[in-house]
């Protein structure tokens, strides 16, 4: 049987290939999308954000992490977990279309009803995703996920494209998020055997509930608060203004799912497996948090020092009031792997009651942080969001550092020294770019080059362990996929 750290190796290199693969794809089509459309109508799709996300937690209802978590879980469980979320998806859609009317006043965008409805189908095409995707991810098939995302991805932005460029407006939106459902379910009954047997077992579904509750209700209170600020905005404020919040929100999101989401969805599975052993555990943790922060922290910095010129190149000047808004989230998003990774232990520790708690905790505080700023606009907003996601990080890593013996101390001085790397890497980008270029392309490209160059440089300096790991990482892709390349070219003789 493989070794943890191959599996997680093995795992990292497909789930980091998938995660810049479909970053790399659905960044193509947001731009071409962005380009065809206008701000208000990427506005619309996202008041509806907070609707679709509270309905779709409730689907999972945390059984999906329960599977993966439960180390004897057999086909009644799966079955079981299969046939009740079918049921219930059907339910929320219904709920969904009802509450339309609702909705569509409480925006005061009549728009919105039919809108409203049409996506509310996804919730019964993504009910036969859970347990296909579940069972994937805890046999640390990476591989087949990759290709289901990728084909779906492609498939569904080719459609949002061609509607979009013959004028159909925001239904290409709402046609491109519909169909990426479609395509995601169809390809993972295609890559995955995994068939349900014809069994709902309610002992089967207690049982796993006992864990799954409480994350559902973390899940829930999660995607309330995640998608609560677009919400706002786009009560508070208008269409328009939350296009461009969306837009800043999704390129920022892009980047930290690229290299936090990757690591989180290997972690999870592969720490699952020794979460009996402390000392396996924290060791496998410390050097994750430390190659987490290596990659993430020059990625959010760079992407904060040359997001002027990116976003006037990328999505013309149509867009340019989305960025200040993309270089404070990239602030907030330097956290983001922080969270995640602290609050896995959690997860993986079965500690789900403290997981709510905290939780629960965190929510209160963006009330508080949001009934505070938001009469200073949407900059207001996002300066209280990064207040609210450093409280997040003392909180989330008090507890997890009790679990493994892992202190709050001992995190920052792991992630220091990448993090003033970093800094000092942004500050040149940022003196780089002030030199007058008149094209913005070339601009971009001499900022990145520099920034990748210094970075490199002050890490093989200082002998960073990190760098290696990177170089081992990397290596692994190349060869896989000079692997992968030579065997097409084979069977084309």
């Amino acid at each position: 049987m493989a070794s943890l750290k191959q599996k997680s190796i093995t795992g990292m290199i497909w789930t980091v290939s998938e995660r810049l693969g479909l970053q790399a794809v659905g960044l193509l089509i947001s731009i071409i999308l962005a380009r065809l459309l206008e701000p208000s109508q990427f506005g619309l799709i996202s008041m509806l954000a907070i609707f679709t996300a509270v309905a779709q937690s409730i689907l999972d209802s945390g059984f999906g992490s329960a599977l993966i978590q439960k180390k004897d879980a057999d086909q009644t469980d799966a079955s079981s977990i299969f046939f009740f979320n079918l049921i219930l998806g059907v339910v929320l859609a219904g709920i969904l279309s009802l509450a339309a009317p609702l909705i569509g006043e409480f925006f005061d965008q009549p728009t919105l009803v039919p809108i409203t409805r049409f996506l509310s189908l996804t919730l019964i095409i993504n009910a036969f995703s859970l347990v296909q995707t579940s069972l994937l991810t805890k046999a640390m098939d990476f591989k087949a996920q990759m290709k289901v995302s990728l084909l779906a991805t492609i498939a569904s932005g080719v459609i949002g494209i061609v509607m979009a460029y013959q004028g159909f407006g925001v239904w290409a939106l709402v046609t491109q998020k519909i169909s990426r459902s479609f395509f995601q379910a169809i390809l993972l009954w295609v890559f995955n055997t995994w068939r349900p047997s014809f069994i709902l077992s309610l002992t089967s579904l207690k049982t796993m509930f006992s864990f799954g509750s409480r994350l559902l209700a973390s899940g829930l209170l999660d995607s309330i608060f995640r998608h609560l600020y677009q919400a706002f905005i786009g009560r508070v404020f208008s269409a328009t203004s939350l296009g461009y919040y969306s837009k800043a929100l999704s390129f920022e999101s892009a980047a930290t799912q690229a290299t936090s989401g990757a690591l989180s969805k290997v972690l999870y599975p592969a720490l699952s497996s020794v979460q009996d052993d402390d000392q396996t555990l924290k060791k496998a943790y410390r050097k994750t948090i430390r190659l987490s922060l290596f990659i993430h922290f020059p990625l959010m910095i760079g992407l904060l020092a040359i997001a002027d010129p990116l976003f006037r190149f990328l999505l013309t000047d149509k867009w340019s009031a989305s960025i200040p808004y993309f270089q404070i989230l990239c602030i907030i998003g330097l956290f983001y792997p922080l969270h995640v990774l602290n609050l896995n232990i959690l997860k993986v520790k079965g500690r789900s009651d403290l997981f709510f708690r905290l939780e629960i905790i965190k929510k209160v505080i963006v009330i508080v942080a949001i009934a505070v700023t938001y009469r200073w606009g949407v900059m207001g907003l996002l300066y209280g969001r990064i207040a609210t996601s450093l409280i997040g990080y003392f909180l989330n890593s008090y507890y997890s550092g009790h679990l493994i013996d892992y202190s709050q101390w001992d995190q920052i001085k792991d992630l220091m020294p990448s993090f003033v790397t970093a800094l000092v890497m942004g500050a040149v980008m940022y003196l780089v770019g002030l030199i007058p270029t008149e094209s913005l392309i070339l601009k971009i490209i001499i900022q990145t080059i520099t920034g990748i160059s210094f970075y490199y440089l002050l890490s093989f300096r200082a002998s960073a362990s990190e760098l290696k790991e990177v170089r081992s990482i990397v290596t692994g892709v190349a060869q896989n996929i000079l692997k992968n390349l030579k065997a097409v070219l084979w069977q084309t003789r």
